[in-house]
């Protein structure tokens, strides 16, 4: 990729805000310019959205939306044990972004118009092989709890070949596993190469000691105070 090529996009980066206001056509118009040069592996098509995750109304391929940071949305799923313990995924070491990096229990993002919640069972399930079907019988609470409202995150690599502009809103989910549901887990679509379990006070070091993934670095701070703030004296 040419210096030319990386100023443009810096500049498309900077012009198009996180593409609250770009039309679909605009879109098709930055795919078909910039597909042939990036050759991407990825096609699933993203939802692009406002800071409060709000659809626009135009989709972008997920290779485009982190070229130029248009926003869209992702999940991010902290798994816990019943005795306080938190789960953590190592991601795969084939894995193109963060390989073998620690990340939240499970991760990923939100396709096209699919609902936060929807989006997060089916990472559960394609990561770590928990349907939805059966939540009851894997999570004591019977289903994700919401930890609040979803927050932005923009995480720039601009150094990379090519840059990548990550803009994401992340909806974080929480849940307790039951005993079925360690006993259940699997790892079954190469996402994962497996998953440890520790206290907060581990996890807290984890965060400066490790390699960890982008969502894991914004993510599990706002996962641990709100532990903090719930724990029972």
């Amino acid at each position: 990729m040419s210096p030319e090529h990386l100023s443009q996009i810096h500049a498309i980066f900077h012009s198009l805000k996180r593409g609250d206001r770009l039309t679909q056509s605009e879109t098709d118009a930055l795919e078909t310019q910039w597909e042939p040069l990036i050759s991407p592996s990825q096609k699933e098509r993203f939802a692009l959205c406002l800071s409060n995750g709000e659809p626009t109304g135009t989709l972008a391929p997920r290779w485009l939306c982190h070229l130029v940071g248009l926003r869209h949305r992702a999940v991010e799923i902290a798994l816990l044990t019943e005795s306080g313990l938190i789960a953590l995924q190592r991601r795969s070491i084939t894995k193109s972004d963060g390989a073998g990096a620690l990340d939240m229990s499970v991760a990923g993002h939100v396709v096209e118009y699919d609902a936060f919640l929807t989006s997060a069972w089916k990472e559960i399930e394609e990561e770590i092989g928990l349907s939805e079907a059966r939540k009851s019988e894997w999570l004591i609470e019977k289903d994700l709890i919401p930890l609040g409202e979803p927050y932005l995150c923009l995480h720039p690599e601009p150094t990379r070949v090519p840059p990548q502009y990550n803009s994401e809103v992340r909806q974080i989910y929480v849940g307790t596993l039951t005993g079925t549901a360690l006993g259940a887990m699997r790892f079954a679509d190469g996402e994962a190469e497996g998953m440890m379990f520790v206290t907060p006070e581990v996890a807290w070091r984890l965060l400066t000691e490790e390699e960890i993934a982008s969502g894991m670095r914004y993510t599990l701070p706002r996962v641990l105070d709100w532990l903090e703030k719930t724990k029972t004296p």
